[in-house]
C-alpha cells in the first residue's frame, strides 16, 4: 500500500479576480501563495480552521493544459497527494493499472506525476525536495 496524504484540491477558474474575491470574502479562505508561469496562474488558498488548501488554476489558450470552460467536469483540475517518493508512487500506480495522465515531472522544488482515476479525474502524487 502506498502511504499518502491529500495535499490540495485544484479547480479551474474563468476569472481569477472574481474567484479569489468569492473564496476569500464569501468563504473566508486566505491567500497563502501565488505562482505565475507562462500562460498559467495559480492562487493558493487555505482554510484558517482546517488548514485545507484549494488551488485556483487559470490557463491561457496557449497553455498545453487549457481546455474550454464547459462546466462538464474538467473544472476540477486534479487532486494531489503528498508522498515520500513521487517517482515510486507514480510507478506503483501505473503498474497497478492506473492510466497515465502526464509524465513524471522533476522540478527544482518538487517531483510530481498525474494518473487518471476510473472516471478520468486526474490524481497526482507529489514529493517535495528537501532543501
Amino acid at each position: 500500500m502506498i502511504w499518502m496524504g491529500l495535499s490540495y484540491i485544484s479547480i479551474r477558474v474563468k476569472d481569477m479576480k472574481k474567484s479569489v474575491a468569492f473564496y476569500t470574502r464569501k468563504l473566508g479562505l486566505k491567500v497563502v501563495g501565488k505562482r505565475k508561469m507562462p500562460g498559467e496562474l495559480i492562487v493558493q488558498l487555505e482554510d484558517k480552521a482546517t488548514k485545507q488548501r484549494l488551488n485556483l488554476m487559470w490557463y491561457a489558450k496557449s497553455n498545453r493544459w487549457y481546455t474550454p470552460y464547459k462546466m462538464n467536469g474538467v473544472e476540477l483540475d486534479h487532486l494531489m497527494f503528498q508522498v515520500p517518493d513521487a517517482k515510486k508512487a507514480y510507478a506503483k500506480l501505473l503498474k497497478g493499472g492506473a492510466t497515465k495522465a502526464t509524465d513524471i515531472w522533476d522540478g527544482t522544488e518538487r517531483v510530481m506525476g498525474l494518473v487518471k482515476d476510473p472516471n478520468g479525474i486526474w490524481i497526482g502524487v507529489m514529493s517535495v525536495k528537501k532543501k
